[in-house]
């Protein structure tokens, strides 16, 4: 995000439960159908509108939006790896694994930046804040992962890139063109309508045991 604007970022992302959709099909039995691929080829003229919409806008950076892609199939390939994994593994047995392994290999990548690590009191408050947000969010979403179907779970992603650009315009000054913003609502309506035909089709599975009613 440090290297272009928090519109283009998110609106990519958006398209994660797309691709989830479409590699789920072959992984877990899904249905894929042409209305689908259509629906994918929309949601990426979208995300076209967005790039556009903002490349001339001071914090626009095609090297900042490729990274953004990056992104976006590395969180699908753990998304979809963490759908996997929760079939034999409870969610905190899983996300300390994968904080661990985390902790493991971004230290020595902190300890060579360069930059200082040093603390000031008000953001050392600030890092316990993101740490208890960001492990409490990611263990409910492993948790999750053992309960709904990967595509309907990853449909929460849209919310973000709804609220977010939003945000970044009212604290951050970031600028939304009426094109980056015309792309998002066309890629966050494809992507939805993806999900929510996927829903209807998905067959009712039996309730789990661990939510089911005495």
């Amino acid at each position: 995000m440090r290297l272009t604007n928090i519109a283009d970022v998110l609106i990519v992302a958006a398209l994660q439960p797309t691709l989830t959709l479409i590699v789920a099909g072959r992984l877990f039995g899904e249905r894929v159908e042409t209305r689908d691929w259509a629906l994918t080829s929309v949601s990426l003229v979208g995300v076209v509108l967005v790039i556009l919409g903002s490349s001339g806008s001071p914090e626009w950076s095609l090297r900042g939006d490729l990274f953004a892609v990056g992104a976006l199939f590395a969180w699908t390939t753990y998304w979809l790896l963490s759908k996997r994994v929760r079939v034999d593994l409870p969610a905190f047995e899983y996300m300390a694994s994968v904080t661990l392994v985390a902790a493991v290999v971004i230290s020595p990548l902190a300890l060579l930046s360069g930059q200082s690590l040093h603390l000031r009191p008000h953001d050392a408050l600030w890092l316990v804040v993101f740490v208890a947000g960001a492990q409490g969010g990611h263990t409910l979403l492993a948790w999750s992962h053992a309960q709904v179907d990967v595509s309907v779970s990853s449909l929460l992603i849209l919310i973000e890139p709804v609220v977010s650009p939003v945000a970044a315009l009212i604290f951050l000054g970031e600028p939304l063109p009426a094109l980056s913003i015309a792309g998002g609502l066309v890629t966050v309506a494809a992507v939805g309508a993806v999900i929510r035909r996927a829903t209807r089709l998905a067959q009712p599975d039996s309730i789990p045991p661990e939510i089911a009613p005495a």
